[in-house]
């Protein structure tokens, strides 16, 4: 098959670099890549005069408070040593820090994700714990710290938390809580299978949403002379039917997104009413994917943002749609992402990638048409370093378009290209998907010389609901082929040297890499796996000890993969740790001690499995370090002994 004629680059970004030979392009020091950002989680406090965000120095991570308009900074608070997950204004006299540690509970099986919150208070920089001496809080959950509502004028927030019920299971209840004390009180009571609540301003319960997987029911509850009654029940539901995402800005309706009921299952935007009628759909994608909405801190609805390789966006307000249209028009074929904005849409905060910087964090006023900068995303990596990005597209062997992002060399342009050595970064979910951006591994070994790779398989997001269920029961089959597809499609028109191509990847990613391994054992050179699956019933199994044979993710694995109590010969069959023999390239496994998500013991079977094969393989573990490489020296100590792998194996001859 002639790939060329069908092989082609949808957006392109060059690097302020073009013009330069890749040997002239500045290498920045591997650990300016694979330390965290300098600058990340950045946010906008409702009156839009300042900024948050998490700055990194020495090693040491603190929150910022920053003056827009005086370009000065008001406080930084320091961050222990614990792992600092985002920052957010609840109001303009409070900025909210998410958190979480890998811990144990006495009492509780296993090791699990403990999250929390803290307030920072503006002017006096006091730190307080959210839900702090709130009695009756069960001791082992995730997820505590989320805020999904508060009291207007206030200075409280709704914040939702399990609490012990005796020997029953723990139910999912909502309080009130003080940012200034941190004390949740008066909860109203959910049941275990409640996952979420809409709270107006005034402190009323518009709606609570649960779903039992074992009973496949899904319902939504409203309150009605202060009782919450059932206004919206499916039962024989394998998943919820949609998302319920907030109100619409008058508080008149509920709006969720909801998948078409067509062919491809695109996202659209229907109204739910408070009697539980829902309406014909008020926004559609138009063969675009919503890939999620603007909700304000009331839970009011603005505007969607849409799916692909560069984001695209509605807004319901004319003005604040054309403000942003004209912002995105001015910086062609940037990704513009909008990030936060201030209550009235006076300030809105992008984040900008246009292959000059990492990625620039700017305030844009409307009223002044005046972008001003905050910072990097990653300082110590200039503009004439960055490779340029691109988006192609290319068929799978049954026909499918897979879209796909590739990274090249600084200086290089994509299109002339010409025999490169090749990393292939299969994303990890698998639902998920990859879009331009900046990606710290994709611009290391892109500077070091190197195609990177960045395919966006079936049952990728993105794509609408048919492409990413094409993906169920596929692991190890469609989806690797769309893989395997990708990689012969740029060595068969000459952009990489099939002797040089390794394939890296993480959690999904990490399992498509073991099984690149397996079941394409002559296509690489070489196999990175950080934190990957490798048995797929010993994960499956996993997640039921942990959380649950009943529990809602259990029921999802069991669809997306197989059962293994009747499909155990065909998911055995796709599980690398089980297909050891037939791999030919050398391996290096990457895990972290405390991954809740992905056991290590994934990667000692693997380990185990390759050694007693008598094939070549390493193993780094990483002791404090969890499923997403939050640790700053662990990620460093990750990037480098992957470099130094593929280094050796596909590097300069």
């Amino acid at each position: 098959m002639n790939w060329l004629s069908s092989l082609l680059c949808v957006v392109c970004l060059l690097s302020s670099a073009a013009g330069l030979a890749s040997a002239q392009a500045p290498q920045p020091a591997l650990e300016d890549y694979g330390d965290l950002p300098s600058v990340r989680s950045v946010a906008i406090s409702p009156d839009g005069e300042r900024v948050a965000f998490i700055a990194r120095q020495n090693n040491s991570e603190f929150v910022v408070i920053y003056d827009v308009a005086k370009m000065t900074v008001i406080r930084t608070v320091g961050l222990a040593k614990i792992a600092a997950r985002g920052v957010s204004f609840v109001t303009d006299d409070y900025v909210l820090v998410n958190v979480s540690r890998t811990t144990r509970q006495l009492g509780y099986k296993g090791r699990f994700e403990y999250s929390g919150a803290y307030s920072v208070e503006v002017e006096s920089g006091e730190v307080t714990q959210m839900l702090q001496k709130t009695e009756g809080l069960y001791p082992a959950q995730s997820g505590l710290g989320r805020v999904v509502g508060q009291l207007e004028g206030e200075d409280e927030i709704f914040m939702p938390a399990y609490t012990e019920r005796g020997s029953s299971d723990p139910t999912f209840d909502l309080y009130k809580v003080s940012l200034k004390t941190g004390k949740g009180r008066a909860p109203r009571r959910g049941v275990s299978k409640t996952f979420d609540w809409i709270v107006s301003p005034d402190g009323r319960v518009l709606a609570r949403e649960d779903f039992d997987a074992s009973k496949k029911r899904y319902g939504v509850q409203v309150e009605q002379q202060g009782q919450l009654k059932d206004i919206y029940v499916v039962t024989e539901a394998e998943d919820p039917p949609f998302s319920l995402i907030g109100v619409t800005p008058d508080f008149a309706s509920l709006i969720v997104i909801a998948n078409a009921d067509d062919d491809q299952g695109f996202g659209e935007l229907r109204k739910l009413s408070f009697d539980g009628k829902l309406s014909e759909p008020i926004l559609t994608a138009n063969n675009r994917d919503i890939g999620g909405a603007f909700v304000d801190r009331f839970r009011r609805v603005h505007g969607v943002v849409y799916s692909g390789v560069l984001p695209s966006y509605h807004f319901f307000d004319p003005q604040t749609d054309e403000a942003v249209q004209d912002v995105i028009d001015s910086l062609p074929n940037a990704s513009v992402s909008v990030v936060g904005w201030s209550d009235d849409w006076s300030r809105i905060l992008f984040k900008i990638f246009d292959g000059r910087t990492s990625g620039r964090y700017a305030v844009y006023d409307k009223a002044t048409n005046r972008m001003v900068n905050i910072s990097d995303a990653y300082l110590k990596i200039p503009g004439p370093a960055i490779g340029e990005v691109a988006a192609i597209r290319y068929p799978a062997r049954d026909g499918l378009a897979i879209e796909a992002i590739v990274t090249v060399p600084p200086g290089t342009h994509f299109k002339s290209a010409r025999d490169l050595p090749m990393i292939v970064m299969p994303h990890g979910g698998p639902a998920s998907y990859d879009s331009i951006g900046f990606d710290w591994m994709a611009q290391y070994f892109a500077n070091r010389g190197y195609l990177v790779l960045q395919p966006n398989f079936r049952g990728s997001t993105g794509y609408g609901k048919a492409f990413l269920q094409a993906g169920d029961g596929e692991w190890g089959r469609k989806m690797q082929d769309d893989v395997t597809d990708g990689v012969k499609a740029l060595v068969d028109d000459g952009f990489a040297d099939p002797s040089r191509i390794c394939i890296v990847g993480a959690s999904y990613g990490g399992y498509s890499a073991l099984a690149g391994g397996a079941f394409t054992p002559d296509l690489y050179a070489c196999i990175v796996a950080i934190a990957p699956v490798s048995d797929l019933a010993q994960m499956i199994a996993s997640v039921a000890n942990s959380k649950g044979h009943k529990a809602w993710s259990v029921f999802y694995w069991k669809r997306v993969i197989g059962d293994p109590s009747t499909e155990s010969d065909r998911i055995n069959s796709v599980s690398p740790a089980r297909q050891a023999s037939a791999f030919k390239a050398p391996v290096l496994l990457v895990h972290g001690k405390d991954d809740t998500v992905v056991s290590i013991q994934q990667s000692e079977t693997m380990d185990a499995a390759l050694r007693s094969a008598g094939k070549s393989v390493e193993f780094v573990r990483l002791a404090g370090e969890d499923h997403w490489l939050s640790d700053g020296p662990t990620r460093i100590a990750t990037l480098q002994a992957v470099s130094d792998f593929v280094e050796r194996h596909i590097g300069e001859p």
